[in-house]
């Protein structure tokens, strides 16, 4: 996941340090790590953009008919192919996602034992049949089991 975010690295170097040598780190204060599980034939996405912005464009519909711009931080890393969705996202995005919060997990090293109880909802995403859309544009959606 760290391979997948551009500029991770300059901005959380500890981070991306204890991932490659698989070792306890703290978790950084502005990113969580969340999962979900993927169902059987979900759309295989890779792709990431650390401390990108969605730009999002809208008429207001008034007597002006003024542009209006909304921005919202991108998902710095997306991982979403079957079995798992795991995504490394801006805390501002965590209540539009629904992943369980992982983020406590990057706080073990690869060799530590854990007892860990948790629940993983199943999520997909909306396909988008007549063209490719950055993940960073869609909103994951919970699937049926």
């Amino acid at each position: 996941m760290t391979a997948l975010t551009p500029k991770l690295i300059d901005s959380h170097p500890d981070l991306v340090g204890a991932v490659r040598h698989g070792v306890a780190a703290p978790a950084p204060e502005g990113i969580r790590l969340l999962a979900a599980i993927a169902p059987d034939g979900a759309a295989a996405v890779l792709e990431g953009a650390h401390e990108g912005l969605a730009v999002k464009l809208s008429r207001d519909g008034g007597r002006d008919d003024e542009w209006t711009t909304t921005t919202t931080p991108t998902i710095s890393a997306v991982i979403h192919f079957p079995p798992f969705s795991l995504l490394l996202a801006d805390r501002q995005l965590v209540s539009a996602l629904p992943h369980a919060d992982c983020t406590d997990w990057l706080e073990l090293g690869v060799d530590d034992l854990a007892d860990v109880s948790l629940v993983l909802p199943v999520v997909d995403l909306p396909r988008t049949p007549d063209a490719p859309v950055p993940v960073s544009m869609l909103r994951f959606i919970e699937a049926r089991a």
